[in-house]
């Protein structure tokens, strides 16, 4: 798995990863909680008898709350995209509060023919231009879908923007609803409350500061955590380890 390419040119997709596998090495893969909604998409390529496997299904990931370690045999080439959570609310039409930590298969009436896009995919040589389709198509189907809360938008950027620093009575004055409704809709259409995603939302940054060198304790002050034992609560609750058990571990695995 390599880093985002390019961001896209639609404003509700973050970015886009390359996703692959091969033969005889399974890639191990460390999702960790981000905020984001993703794809991820087959890309097929013709095996070496010439004929061409039947494409797997999407499958649409929702908010993770807790990092999770995936396996996938090779040989495979995917696409990972990554919406904001009011993406993919609008996407697939339908609350996302039931797909948190969880995914399932993106069929009709989220995605168009899904063998015919995988399949159209797998024709296109260049990976800007699979990009360029599938901005095409997301934009198209997100506008078909059904809008976000303006509020809840605007609540979520005011969330990534603070670093997870908002409280929800701030939120909820500033999208003029009750803190109770805010919830209800923030649920519905990120999949988490307020207080998860901003829960979330420090822990990225302070996993970021982190892996700059900053001391635990700096990062926690600089996220926005009460202090450190606040920090290595949340990464425990987050990843199952303490701040410095994490860095050891990503450190000894091998994820692709």
């Amino acid at each position: 798995m390599r880093p985002a390419l390019r961001p896209a040119s639609h404003s509700a997709v973050v970015g886009y990863r390359v996703v692959r596998s091969l033969p005889g090495r399974p890639a191990r893969r460390l999702t960790l909680p981000t905020g984001l909604v993703s794809i991820v998409i087959a890309v097929p390529h013709p095996a070496h008898d010439g004929s061409t496997p039947p494409p797997a299904p999407p499958l649409l990931s929702g908010v993770r709350t807790k990092a999770a370690i995936t396996v996938s045999a090779g040989p495979a080439t995917g696409i990972e995209v990554m919406l904001k959570p009011t993406a993919g609310y609008s996407l697939l039409g339908s609350s996302l509060h039931e797909l948190v930590d969880r995914h399932i298969e993106l069929l009709e009436p989220a995605m168009i023919d899904t063998d015919r896009l995988t399949m159209t995919l797998g024709q296109l040589d260049c990976w800007n231009d699979r990009f360029m389709l599938l901005d095409r198509l997301l934009s198209e189907r997100i506008a078909a879908g059904p809008p976000a809360s303006p509020g809840v938008v605007r609540a979520v950027l005011a969330v990534r923007h603070g670093g997870g620093r908002r409280s929800v009575a701030e939120l909820a004055a500033e999208s003029q609803q009750s803190p109770r409704h805010l919830e209800r809709l923030f649920k519905e259409q990120v999949g988490v409350s307020p207080k998860t995603y901003a829960q979330i939302t420090r822990f990225r940054h302070a996993l970021r500061l982190i892996r700059t060198g900053l001391s635990h304790a700096d990062a926690a002050a600089r996220a926005g955590f009460h202090d450190q034992a606040h920090l290595h609560r949340d990464f425990k609750s987050m990843t199952g380890r303490t701040p410095r058990q994490f860095m050891e571990f990503t450190r000894a695995e091998d994820f692709r």
